[in-house]
């Protein structure tokens, strides 16, 4: 079958513009009017309207056309049975189903069956402006398919597709013989098994970070199996990567050269793949050689020579072209018989051949008498054309920009990436000059695009700034290679690609690196980054001041070094067992270089340092927040028991007072209010206390010098009057049942003359709860005296069960019928706000004995001289 007349060369440029439109009518009598607006519109336009698919088979068989318009419903059959009688006869010719009595059905058919475009007849105002449309797209993609499969098969780069899993999926002719395999040995096999000399090396990793960054990359690798050095250039497709490869070692090129150039020629010479026929026009005869007949699997000896014996193997599809062929050369309307066409094997499968033949004598009056010619076995040829067109599909889909260029720099061909970055048609930029050529030609100091044509160097790579329409200044990489066929240059291929967003992310970045940079050494928080095994890389300002180490002693010491709680195992499984960008906090403890410690908050993040993982870690001083949280701690503790204690001690009374005044209600005796007066009275007396044990609990702020026997001895007249009501210390004891009695035979005895460091007011509230307590118990006599760190109070009463003595201390926890069991726990808070240590014992007498320790005492220096009452710090 001849190719399209669009595609045909020597016939001039009218000729190659010309388009030759087949328009096979249904019953809606569509085709004289597409034909009219077809024309009208576009003048190379040429409409031929048949009626019925028979007359459009017939009407493919007697001429070449650039493209079919068919509508669905036809006299014969359908044009979806049509569609497939084409394909099946006339190959790959562009087809438009035009219908209007179309559906999603047969829409789904037609795309089945191969159709090109599918358009509907359902508006008529733009019906044939869409079908015109769809003509010059199926038309402009056929032709551009031809002229890149040309170029790509031409080039001097062996060309080779890999899939997702490294296997093969295709080699133009180049790259097969470059790997002198058969296609059918290479197809489907992975690139390492077919050079397993390339795994573990650097064209290795390239090709893997391809696959995986989408990014291009071009390396230089010596293949020991080629006995080569290669220039790859490989390129991420939907698929895999397309790469291209191109042997720069001059001298082995030129023995490869060499050594196809003798084995064609000596392939030549034996004919191989070649039949030769010899035709005897008048008596029908043809003589075929042993090749001839070996293509079709037979010897010679079993096949008759004769006509039949090549007409009755053509497929009965093609064998009209082929006669309508024969018969134009014997007319005289050809210098050459050519013809495409399958036929049948001995094994009954069929074979492309390429038929080619002469009139070699005629007769006087012009009718031929002899014919010779020979016959080529192209089915791979035709197979390679469908995986072509899947390349062309796959270079469309680069995101790269790829061109080829002629000797001035105009493009002769572009893949779709080029013409969306141009905002072109791919058709439209054909002789167009290439604004990439011009600027890398103004870009030397000399013309380098002119000494690529020339052949003074093989390849160019470099970048450029380019005006394109979306980005008036672009920043291109480009690569361009010298393409050269049978020994000639043939054009330059160029890959180029925009980088104009990655320069400026960049830029972003490398400012942005800056100012972490900045922020980093001027951050208020310790920052530090160490490697995976703990090793600290580098640190800020901020860690070594806080620290006390100088940068260059810090680097190189371990984490734990400075993370007094940190054991190195643990550490390094926490950190290791992060995200990339994941952070985790933590407390600890960091040690300082003088050895002293303090609490931090750390936040370890992992992060990525050109391409190595780092730890960063940020870190505070939570020393006052850690001390906050104490006292806050310590208040809600006893806000806690102060609730406890409110809402169970506070109800016993009221119940009484409220029982009280019910019986004076009903009754109205005076002595039930005197009662309800008493229950008031330890109210008060108990809410007096619950405040001075919430009071007591805050440390002390101000030392000062206190004379303790001078303080104790003050109750040597009335030490015990808050039994009669009255508080020497500054408030109403409240009553007891025998007070009285109790006051009038308590006293204390003082035994200590030193002074103490303390707040004299809550050393006043301790001593007058202990004279409470001793009176409260039944005792009759209070001792004070000395310790040698501190001091001690002992009464002569009951004494303390040694089994209740860690009890004596805890807030509502009382013997006593009369006390309110706050007393010592109060007594406990003014130890503790101190900073003493309390313990009760039993005393000499048998009594409970209270001993202060930890006191600290005034430094006998000049401070000797300050006044009792002024304050004085106390001694560590």
């Amino acid at each position: 079958m001849e190719e399209p007349v669009g595609a045909g060369e020597g016939d001039g440029p009218r000729a190659a513009s010309l388009v030759r439109v087949l328009a096979v009518d249904d019953e809606s009598g569509f085709a004289e009017t597409a034909a009219r607006r077809l024309e009208t519109r576009d003048d190379r336009t040429e409409v031929v309207p048949v009626e019925g698919a028979e007359a459009a088979l017939e009407a493919l068989s007697s001429a070449p056309f650039d493209c079919v318009v068919s509508g669905y419903e036809l006299p014969e059959a359908d044009g979806v049975e049509l569609l497939e009688a084409v394909r099946d006869r006339h190959g790959d010719v562009p087809f438009v189903l035009f219908t209007g009595s179309g559906s999603e059905g047969v829409a789904s058919d037609a795309i089945s069956a191969g159709v090109d475009e599918y358009v509907r007849r359902d508006e008529p105002d733009d019906q044939y402006a869409r079908l015109a449309a769809a003509v010059e797209g199926v038309v402009s993609q056929a032709r551009g398919d031809r002229r890149l499969a040309a170029h790509l098969e031409r080039t001097s780069d062996a060309f080779c597709q890999v899939d997702s899993e490294w296997r093969l999926t295709y080699l133009n002719d180049r790259a097969v013989r470059m790997i002198d395999l058969d296609a059918d040995e290479l197809l489907g096999e992975r690139i390492w098994d077919l050079f397993p000399e390339t795994t573990d090396t650097d064209g290795e990793a390239a090709l893997r970070e391809a696959a995986e960054t989408g990014e291009p990359v071009r390396f230089e690798e010596h293949v020991d199996r080629l006995g080569a050095d290669l220039v790859v250039n490989a390129h991420p497709t939907p698929d895999g990567l397309a790469l291209y490869s191109r042997d720069v070692t001059e001298k082995r090129e030129r023995e490869r050269e060499l050594r196809e150039l003798s084995e064609r020629l000596q392939l030549a010479v034996e004919g191989a793949d070649v039949g030769v026929w010899d035709w005897n026009v008048r008596t029908g005869e043809v003589r075929f050689d042993d090749r001839w007949a070996a293509m079709l699997g037979h010897d010679t000896d079993e096949i008759d020579f004769d006509l039949s014996t090549w007409e009755e193997r053509v497929h009965p599809d093609d064998i009209g072209d082929a006669w309508d062929a024969i018969e134009a050369h014997f007319a005289g309307e050809t210098d050459l018989y050519q013809c495409d066409f399958r036929m049948r094997t001995k094994a009954g499968d069929w074979k492309w051949i390429r038929d080619r033949g002469r009139v070699v004598e005629r007769t006087d009056d012009g009718e031929p008498l002899r014919a010779v010619g020979i016959h080529i076995d192209v089915t791979e040829e035709k197979e390679r054309e469908r995986e072509l067109e899947r390349y062309r599909r796959i270079v469309d889909e680069l995101p790269e920009s790829v061109c080829i260029y002629d000797a001035d720099g105009r493009i002769a061909l572009a893949n779709d990436h080029t013409a969306d970055v141009l905002a072109a048609d791919p058709e439209a930029l054909v002789g167009r000059e290439s604004r990439l050529v011009d600027r890398i030609r103004a870009a030397g100091d000399g013309d380098e695009y002119e000494a690529l044509v020339d052949g003074e160097r093989d390849s160019l790579t470099g970048t450029v700034e380019v005006e394109l329409p979306r980005e008036p200044e672009a920043i291109v990489d480009y690569g361009l290679t010298r393409l050269v066929i049978d020994g000639e240059f043939d054009g330059v291929l160029g890959i180029s690609r925009d980088v104009t967003d990655d320069r400026r992310r960049q830029r972003r970045l490398e400012r942005t690196t800056a100012r972490l940079e900045a922020l980093f050494e001027r951050s208020p928080d310790m920052i530090d980054i160490h490697d995976e095994a703990g090793e600290i890389v580098d640190a800020n300002r901020a860690m070594t001041r806080e620290i006390g180490y100088d940068r260059e002693e810090l680097v190189g010491m371990d984490v734990w070094e400075v993370d007094a709680e940190l054991d190195p195992d643990e550490g390094v499984r926490l950190w290791n067992g992060l995200e990339m960008d994941e952070t985790v906090r933590l407390e600890t403890t960091f040690a300082r270089a003088d050895g002293s410690t303090f609490p931090a908050e750390v936040h370890v993040r992992r992060i990525d340092v050109q391409g190595e993982d780092r730890f960063l870690a940020s870190s505070r001083d939570i020393s006052e927040r850690k001390a906050y949280e104490r006292r806050i701690e310590r208040e809600n503790e006893r806000l806690d028991e102060f609730a406890s204690i409110v809402s169970h001690d506070l109800r016993n009374p009221l119940n009484v007072l409220s029982g009280y005044l019910r019986l004076a209600r009903e009754t109205g005796t005076d002595s039930y209010f005197d009662r309800c007066e008493r229950a008031l009275d330890e109210m008060e007396r108990l809410i007096e206390d619950v405040l001075a044990l919430a009071k007591q609990g805050e440390a002390v702020g101000s030392f000062e010098r206190v004379n303790l026997g001078e303080l104790a001895a003050g109750y040597s007249d009335d030490a015990f009057g808050s039994a009669n009501g009255e508080d020497p210390f500054g408030g109403d004891a409240g009553d007891t049942a025998d007070g009285e009695a109790e006051a009038d035979s308590s006293e204390v005895e003082v035994d200590a003359d030193g002074e103490i460091l303390a707040d004299p007011g809550r050393v006043r509230q301790l001593l007058g709860n202990l004279f409470r307590n001793a009176v409260e118990h039944g005792g009759d006599r209070v001792f004070v005296g000395d310790l040698p760190d501190g001091f001690y109070v002992e009464d002569d009463g009951p004494g303390v069960d040694p089994d209740e003595r860690e009890k004596v201390f805890e807030s509502g926890y009382t013997t006593s019928e009369t006390g309110t069991g706050f007393g010592l726990s109060i007594v406990q808070r003014i130890a503790e706000a101190h900073g003493w240590d309390v313990a009760v014992t039993e005393g000499e007498r048998g009594g409970a004995r209270f001993e202060f320790t930890g006191v600290d005492r005034p430094d006998p220096s000049p401070q000797e001289s300050a006044a009792p009452g002024e304050a004085v710090e106390p001694q560590d």
